[in-house]
């Protein structure tokens, strides 16, 4: 299969453009900062416009030139402060105009959709925030899964 590869801040544009219209945009996913719930190179994100904030969302904003999906930890006043659910501690504050978009679906495997706001995948999220001081233990060991083996090799390129 061929791949196409377009530049991020051309398509991007066109996400941002398409989703200030009122559509709904898929996305492919691509990194490690959203592990264990969405997988870089493997799973698809549904995003709408982001009316509303609020914590627990994933959230794409712009940041540093960079356009990044990550969760929201807090979203009271002019700043919104996401972290990535893969992320050891870095998290990032960005103005609430630049927070373009609002995942309403992860399909997996661009396959099965999952809903990222409801109950089950709630309940997991508070779960994985509790478990934040040991989740770089948790984390290897899941890169580490005789099943994530294309993840294996992903990490091992991008820490080269």
């Amino acid at each position: 299969m061929r791949k196409l590869v377009i530049d991020n801040d051309e398509l991007f544009g066109r996400v941002v453009k398409l989703l200030q219209e009122g559509r709904e945009v898929t996305i492919p996913s691509k990194g490690f900062s959203m592990l264990p719930f969405i997988r870089g190179e493997r799973d698809l994100v549904v995003l709408e416009r982001a009316d509303e904030i609020k914590p627990g969302d994933i959230v794409l904003f712009r940041l540093d030139g960079r356009y990044i999906l990550h969760r929201v930890m807090d979203a009271d006043g002019p700043l919104v402060e996401t972290m990535g659910d893969g992320v050891l501690q870095a998290r990032e504050n960005c103005p609430r105009k630049q927070v373009y978009g609002r995942a309403v679906g992860i399909l997996r495997d661009g396959k099965r959709r999952v809903d990222p706001n409801g109950r089950w995948q709630r309940f997991w999220v508070g779960a994985w925030w509790g478990l934040l001081p040991i989740r770089r233990w948790l984390l290897a060991i899941y890169r580490r899964l005789p099943w994530n083996g294309w993840l294996r090799e992903q990490y091992k390129q991008i820490t080269k």
